[in-house]
């Protein structure tokens, strides 16, 4: 497992050497994308109010440059098809990885808990969580892809008023794999849950189950990972609060080409993939 303390013993050279002695190819490469900074302010509206729950939140996409495939390698990638996928991935887990660093700092008096979201993108498609309804309990949202809720005291105490925090290559690929279970789980969906509520929707239970669980370990899940698996492309940072809150988070991207050549080196102009244009959503979208 490379988790962060594996990272700060190898530091930045010995994470690239690990990384091309497990593709024993070509040389990894890494490159640091420019810190993304996201804030969200009290004075916000909320994105979701029924009455009884208020949902806050601030959101920014953040593509990955990786370099677009030509038409002759897009002709190729048509011909192996890889289900649930209309053909084969340009890049997988074998070709790029992603880290995330990250410092979420209070900016406010009081005490907030903050949820910090990030929902995933491939080549493909990219993850947008919708809302679960129900008659007596109001709007719960759907699980993204990685959430973590933290707590936040106010500004005035120090070092606890801020969390600082590392996604690791191994939570990401997890994520990546959860993003292609997803759309399997879309493409095929379940027909129902054993000794569930009938008007319970299975897809929205296995959906939601496979981003909270370690897909290859989850009964539910694991039928439903596609033998190949698409490298991310982006993922959407979020902050939510269910009170008005002013917080800022910054966030490195750490990406390490594992010898394909196809992450985009600083100062390189050839075209990188843009943003998949489908969207995939369960539940319902907030308003």
């Amino acid at each position: 497992m490379i988790g962060n303390g594996f990272a700060r013993r190898l530091g930045r050279a010995g994470i690239l050497a690990a990384f091309a002695a497990l593709g024993c190819g070509a040389p990894a490469e890494e490159r640091t994308l420019p810190i993304v900074q996201l804030a969200l302010h009290s004075e916000v509206a909320p994105a979701y109010d029924d009455g009884e729950t208020q949902l806050f939140e601030a959101r920014r996409s953040v593509p990955i440059p990786v370099l677009a495939p030509s038409s002759a390698e897009l002709a190729a990638l048509s011909n192996g098809a890889v289900a649930p996928f209309e053909r084969a991935p340009w890049v997988t887990l074998d070709d790029i990885r992603v880290q995330l660093s990250f410092t979420l700092t209070n900016l406010d008096d009081r005490t907030h808990v903050i949820e910090v979201l990030i929902d995933p993108w491939n080549e493909f498609a990219r993850y947008y969580p919708g809302l679960m309804v129900a008659d007596d309990d109001g709007a719960i949202p759907n699980l993204s892809g990685i959430h973590a809720r933290l707590r936040l005291e106010g500004k005035g105490a120090g070092p606890a008023s801020r969390v600082h925090g590392v996604f690791t290559f191994d939570d990401m690929d997890e994520l990546a794999r959860d993003l292609a279970t997803v759309m399997n789980m879309v493409a095929n969906p379940p027909s129902g849950l054993s000794g569930a509520d009938e008007e319970e929707d299975p897809l929205l239970v296995y959906v939601n189950h496979t981003f909270a669980n370690h897909s290859t370990r989850d009964v539910l899940a694991v039928g439903y990972i596609p033998p190949v698996i698409p490298a991310l492309t982006g993922f959407d940072l979020g902050l939510r609060s269910t009170e008005p809150a002013t917080v800022a988070i910054e966030v490195a991207t750490e990406v390490v080409d594992l010898g394909s050549g196809k992450l985009q080196q600083q100062g390189d102009d050839a075209p990188v993939l843009l943003p998949p244009e489908t969207v995939i959503t369960v539940g319902v979208v907030a308003p």
